[in-house]
């Protein structure tokens, strides 16, 4: 039976609600906005926002039942948004027919959250139960499901011809959008008509339709609309923009300083991509409406970056009126027509007329694909549209969802862009015959991340298949990794210990990341017990013991490096070997009366401090290896939080304090690894998580508080040690998982380290993650805290694709390092 959430874990559970909740919102503001580009937004507002939901969802049953269910009657719509998508990324049928009900039976003000996450997250499952809301009697609902189909490419079936004839506009324009994802014919009478409408929104949408399908007047109807009248048509003046003839551009260009409809044409000529319109838009750039249009549309056809020199405040007025009614343009930046007008003296030689540019190069299919990841995120939408024109239907670019979807897409359409005319007027595409293949709805669903398999030879080798932690943001592994990932903190107030703010000219209290619900009331041998116990209940909750199988237990437990040296200058330095004594005696036996395990270990170590996990792992393959135990349980506990430890960083000056910023934040944890054969693992039936190697130490001569600059040299040859164990390990590692804790001598000690290994060419291309960001400085606990950061991001797919290598270092001056990687 599952153990029961801490009140702090339910509160951690309600926090990964509300950041979803705004993150979220800042995510579909951002997909609008002229600030982000699409690379920026996926390694940021959307990493986050997958990450708290993917806690949410890791928080199972439990969480959906008391959070994400009640969350669909929130009166907060970006709860009730939030709340939806998480339990349709649980992947369960329960809840998606929850979410599907409530959809069902929504009112106009919760109809677009629970859409809109069904656009994200829908299985088939959930496209075949929206196929039968287009049956409702409620045009709202059918409008919402047919728009929730049309996005994820779902033939909606023959009901189609109904809906386009419905008597709703909005029913119609979501009919239009199916259209063009469906393999039904269609009756032309009902797309012409809608392009005659006065409804604007039904008359945009059957204009890009009607070209998509092949309408014979399509592009007359376009050219008339917008002549006859522009400003109620802006649609069709971005259509002349992406694929008119040079008339078109040339009626543009005189309509570009036309206050009522200026805004529309500047904004379709730069996706038109012509020298002409770059030269009309430098004569508009001191315009007080259109100069930040037209400095946008100058950007995008020549690729300048404005620098700061080259762009001005907005004036009062303008900032007044965009504060009282927000528009995505107003993030453009207004340039300073003087250096813009510079810089294109001295680039024009590079443009020609008659050529389509796109960020400064000729627009060609190799360059748009590898573009799309770096334009304006408000521009992508627009292409997606010239896209899905010059392609009749058969690229859909889902500019909306997330980004792993996006990219899946465009790599696919590939084959199509690489034929694809991008210069040729689109008027000329309308006379070839829409090609209408059959189509796979897409399965936007993802609800469960999964790593990438890999056809790697485990025998011999040891693996991981188990795991189990506890910290101060979470009670198990599962929860502390994915709160981690998400970037929660539990820093609170140490009562015992008061170090001096100058600032305020007070005593406060210091700070810590520290676990009351499973450490309060208990010290020394007694807490460290509580927080190990704790963890190795978790693992044994997870993972499949055998109860035949012979084991070791390792642990690592606290160094007593600070206390040691406080009580070395007290002349009392007998405690440490006291502390220790006590520790050889009874911590692992309190350990295993309070865990109750199916099997006594065989064999039982205790080792000490950061390097304690690395000394387990190498005598632990040692034991594998001759055959003396099948399995391994490894692991460390520490607790930096106790008063007389926190006590002793401070009177060391190690502390972070208001008078110490580049200190350490003292935390409590405890972590353990199961580590096996892997073909032992195979035969009774255990899957291996990850693969261990190269389990290196090195040593510095001298310590921490030595007085001697640390220069990275025991660090570098212990990293590059366990790089040299493995097959191109330089090439495959992307992910460092780095014991950096705020101290500005172990930072110093790692970037000569860096510096030293990068000169070898080793870690060029890694990111770094740090376990003391999230859980604080956790001692001996960092090396099996670290394994399961990576192996949680193995699982869950977040990690960097290629191996990872962890390093860990001891203030007494021991390094430690070594690899994970995919099974």
């Amino acid at each position: 039976m599952a153990p029961v959430l801490s009140r702090t874990q339910w509160e951690l559970f309600e926090g990964h609600l509300n950041e979803a909740a705004f993150l979220l919102l800042q995510w579909e503001h951002a997909l609008l906005s002229p600030a982000f580009t699409l690379a920026g937004l996926a390694v940021g507002l959307e990493e986050r926002l997958l990450a708290h939901v993917d806690a949410l969802v890791l928080g199972g049953a439990p969480v959906a039942e008391a959070l994400l269910r009640p969350g669909l009657e929130d009166a907060d719509m970006a709860i009730l948004k939030a709340a939806a998508l998480a339990l349709l990324s649980r992947g369960d049928e329960t809840d998606e027919l929850r979410v599907l009900d409530c959809f069902a039976n929504s009112t106009e003000e919760t109809r677009p959250g629970l859409r809109r996450a069904l656009e994200l997250r829908s299985s088939p499952r959930c496209m075949q139960l929206l196929k039968k809301l287009l049956e409702s009697p409620e045009p709202g609902v059918q409008a919402a499901a047919l728009e929730v189909l049309a996005s994820l490419k779902a033939d909606p079936g023959p009901t189609l011809g109904a809906l386009l004839a419905h008597s709703v506009p909005e029913v119609q324009v979501a009919a239009l959008k199916a259209v063009r994802v469906g393999s039904e014919p269609v009756d032309m009478r009902a797309i012409r008509e809608a392009v005659e409408s006065r409804h604007s929104s039904l008359r945009d949408e059957a204009l890009v339709t009607a070209i998509i399908v092949g309408m014979d007047s399509a592009w007359s109807i376009c050219r008339r609309l917008a002549t006859d009248n522009p400003a109620e048509n802006g649609i069709a003046l971005l259509l002349l923009g992406l694929g008119g003839d040079d008339a078109d551009l040339r009626w543009l260009l005189e309509k570009s300083e036309d206050l009522r409809v200026g805004g529309h044409a500047i904004w379709a000529q730069g996706f038109g991509g012509r020298i002409e319109s770059a030269e009309r838009c430098v004569t508009l750039l001191a315009h007080e409406t259109l100069g930040k249009w037209a400095a946008e549309a100058f950007c995008a056809i020549t690729g300048l970056r404005l620098e700061a020199h080259q762009v001005m405040a907005p004036p009062e007025a303008t900032r007044d009126e965009a504060a009282r009614h927000p528009r995505p343009e107003d993030a453009l930046p207004l340039a300073v027509p003087s250096e813009v007008q510079q810089w294109w003296s001295e680039h024009r030689n590079r443009f020609r007329p008659g050529v389509r540019y796109f960020m400064g190069r000729p627009l060609t299919p190799s360059w748009l694909v590898e573009a799309c990841e770096l334009m304006p995120a408000r521009r992508s939408h627009v292409l997606a549209q010239e896209l899905a024109l010059r392609s009749r239907g058969n690229i859909l670019l889902p500019t909306l969802a997330f980004s792993d979807r996006r990219r899946a897409e465009l790599q696919a359409a590939k084959e199509i862009l690489e034929r694809m005319p991008l210069s040729r007027p689109i008027q000329e595409l309308t006379a070839v015959a829409r090609y209408v293949p059959r189509r796979t709805p897409s399965d936007a669903c993802a609800s469960q991340p999964r790593s990438k398999q890999s056809s790697r030879v485990l025998t011999g080798r040891l693996t991981v298949t188990g795991l189990g932690m506890v910290s101060a943001i979470g009670d198990g592994v599962v929860t502390s990794c994915a709160a981690s990932r998400a970037g929660m903190l539990r820093v609170t107030p140490l009562e015992e210990v008061s170090v001096w703010d100058s600032g305020d000219k007070r005593l406060e209290p210091t700070r810590g990341h520290h676990i009351p619900w499973v450490t309060e009331g208990f010290s020394g041998l007694g807490r460290l017990a509580a927080l190990a116990t704790q963890a190795l209940l978790d693992l044994l909750e997870q993972a499949r013991f055998d109860k035949e199988c012979r084991y070791a237990l390792y642990l690592s437990a606290p160094s007593d490096f600070y206390r040691l040296h406080q009580d070395e200058r007290d002349g009392l330095s007998q405690r440490h070997a006291l502390r220790r004594a006590e520790y050889r005696q009874r911590l692992l036996t309190t350990i295993l009366a309070a865990v109750g395990l199916p099997v006594i270990p065989k064999v039982q170590v205790l080792h000490f401090g950061e390097l304690g996990f690395i000394e387990a792992l190498q005598d632990a393959t040692r034991q594998l290896d001759t055959g003396a135990v099948d399995a391994c349980i490894i692991g460390g506990v520490d607790s930096l939080v106790e008063p007389q430890v926190v006590d002793a960083l401070d009177e060391l000056g190690l502390l972070k304090t208001p008078e110490n910023p580049v200190g350490v934040l003292p935390g409590e944890a405890s972590a353990f690894v199961l580590v096996e054969r892997g073909e032992v693992a195979l035969r009774r039936g255990a899957r291996p998580l990850a693969v261990l190697d190269a389990a290196c130490m090195q040593a510095e001569p001298f310590h921490r508080l030595s007085n001697t600059p640390s220069q990275g040299r025991a660090l570098a040859r212990c990293a590059g040690e366990a790089l040299s164990r493995g097959q191109d390990c330089g090439e495959r590692i992307r992910l460092v998982i780095a014991a950096l804790n705020g101290d500005a001598y172990r930072a110093s000690d790692w970037g000569h380290a860096l510096v030293r290994l990068r000169t070898d060419k080793l870690l060029n291309q890694a990111i770094e993650w740090y376990p003391a960001a999230s859980f604080g400085e956790i001692g001996a606990a960092t090396g099996p805290a670290g394994v399961c950061m990576a192996v949680r991001g193995f699982q869950r797919g977040y990690s960097p694709e290629g191996d990872a290598l962890l390093w860990v270092s001891g203030d007494d001056g021991g390094r430690g390092s070594l690899l994970l990687s995919r099974p």
